[in-house]
């Protein structure tokens, strides 16, 4: 999967911002400046993707 940030807007101007497809906290330093535009925060969920770290190349094969 692609990351991507979606927004939405509810007919009453709430507004959300979550994140697909990033691991780890990348996902905040994306999402940071469409929060910051939209204004305060009143709420924070992180799904279980933020706790994944970021896989860097192949992982190591155990040798036998």
């Amino acid at each position: 999967m692609n990351p991507r940030i979606e927004i939405t807007v509810t007919p009453e101007g709430e507004t959300s911002v979550e994140t697909k497809g990033f691991a780890g906290p990348s996902c905040k330093a994306a999402s940071k400046p469409y929060e910051d535009a939209l204004g305060a925060k009143s709420a924070e969920r992180l799904t279980p993707e933020y706790r994944m770290t970021e896989q860097v190349g192949e992982p190591e094969r155990l040798r036998t």
